[in-house]
């Protein structure tokens, strides 16, 4: 069914705004005419598993009280955070009071007065949950493996009982307590218990009124969708956390899913770097793809959402892509480093060796026996690229003593003690080209540990 079609439907149980019948005590009165939507705005929040939305209509009201029906039955809907507000001559519009009919739990009634009969623009606000979004990465290297092309999604998933056609996506990165607090507010069954104004708890009301202003305080930057590129998201950054604007409009309809491109960014500079540490990997070679979210690397604009990286290599003479690898990295700020690793490896060997090892500098108790020494082991380490590019390998070594002394060392600039018990061999190696470090590690036992 088309999505116009079905959101009208829908219009007619789940969302819907009608004039209900007054008592015939009331002076007479025209019936309020309804509108379709003119826009409806969603800010999805993953976090607390809220979105704040924002509907706008224009309303024809007439002189008198107007009752204004809101339904959301079949939806998740939090009824407690409701609201309707006039967004043009408010002076002859007043809200009066939102009332729950007894023996319902998902209706309310609002009591407009108008003035006078009018035409004038309002806008309903509230939260639902069901609706989530999640990020995704796809990168191409170029032959040389030196440079990527970068494109990143997000997918936006609507189970929440409500179709939203004509809509503005907004996706909160971040974390935002306020929401955190009342996500617990969604999962009531009825307001309050019992039929009674709009708000129930004052201090229920001013959490819901702080979380919208929270929301709604950085406006979406006005963009408009353009047939002929792909749609961008705008970013703007907030005080704990950062807002992507979604270009243009989509139509999200209840159970779907949408793919919208979120960022594309070409040539994005990467570094492979190829790293042996057995207290991680064992003895495999794994496999780590860099690259710095920063402006001269055609990023950095703002922090990129954490979400699965799926890299892909061209190869052959027709551009054929090979899959290389994928990772799920968190939250990149900007000015900082990707760092994905993309599992185990054979075009690279890094193999470390004992070639020597002996007791030095023993120390005996006054019976002889032998009560401290110290643990000298000579290092070699074989490095070989067998790759078909200059290759960055990281040789990780870590100790069980903090007292680790390091001397003899073939490559010294090569080499730097990261930790109290770790070291690190950082080489770049040509392709196809092999290389040696050799090192000697020294490590005081029993009494020697104390000894000069």
């Amino acid at each position: 069914m088309p999505v116009r079609k079905k959101m009208n439907r829908l219009l007619s149980g789940v969302l819907i705004l009608f004039l209900l019948p007054l008592a015939e005590a009331t002076a007479k009165i025209d019936l309020v005419t309804l509108s379709d939507r003119d826009a409806v705005e969603t800010t999805i929040y993953n976090e607390a598993d809220l979105t704040l939305v924002r509907d706008k209509r224009v309303l024809n009201f007439v002189k008198g009280m107007n009752r204004l029906q809101f339904s959301w039955a079949n939806t998740r809907i939090d009824p407690t955070s409701l609201s309707l507000d006039i967004k043009k001559d408010a002076d002859k519009i007043s809200v009066v009071e939102i009332t729950y009919p007894p023996g319902t739990k998902d209706v309310g009634v609002w009591q407009i007065k108008a003035a006078e009969a009018c035409r004038v623009p309002v806008e309903i606000t509230y939260f639902t949950s069901g609706i989530s979004w999640q990020a995704y990465y796809v990168a191409v290297l170029s032959e040389d493996r030196n440079t990527s092309d970068l494109k990143g999604y997000v997918r936006v998933t609507n189970h929440s009982g409500e179709d939203y056609g004509n809509a503005l996506t907004r996706l909160v990165v971040g974390k935002i307590h306020i929401l955190d607090e009342i996500a617990g507010l969604a999962a009531l069954d009825h307001p309050y218990g019992r039929p009674e104004p709009m708000g129930g708890e004052p201090e229920r009301k001013v959490l819901l009124s702080k979380a919208k202003q929270v929301l709604t305080e950085a406006r979406p930057m006005a963009l408009d969708a353009a047939p002929a590129r792909p749609k961008e998201i705008a970013k703007e950054g907030l005080s704990e956390y950062f807002l992507y604007t979604v270009e243009g409009r989509e139509n999200i309809p209840h159970g779907w899913s949408k793919r919208l491109l979120s960022l594309q960014a070409h040539p994005v500079r990467i570094q492979n770097l190829y790293r042996y540490d057995r207290d991680r990997f064992g003895d495999a070679v794994v496999r780590f793809l860099t690259f710095d979210n920063k402006k001269e690397n055609h990023l950095g604009e703002s922090p990129l959402p954490g979400g699965e990286i799926k890299v892909f290599r061209i190869t052959g003479q027709k551009g054929e892509l090979e899959y290389v690898g994928a990772d799920t990295t968190k939250y990149i700020p900007v000015d900082k480093t990707a760092d994905l690793n993309l599992g185990e490896t054979l075009s690279v060997k890094i193999m470390p060796t004992v070639m020597a090892y002996r007791k030095d500098n023993l120390a005996f108790d006054k019976k002889g026996n032998i009560t401290g020494f110290d643990e000298v082991k000579d290092y070699e380490v074989r490095l070989s690229n067998f790759t078909h590019t200059r290759a960055t390998l990281e040789y990780v070594e870590n100790f069980d003593s903090p007292d680790v002394n390091i001397s003899r060392v073939s490559l010294p600039d090569r080499f730097k003690k990261t930790d109290q018990d770790s070291i690190t061999f950082t080489l770049e190696l040509a392709p196809q080209a092999s290389e040696t470090l050799k090192f000697t590690a020294t490590i005081p036992r029993g009494d020697r540990k104390w000894q000069p």
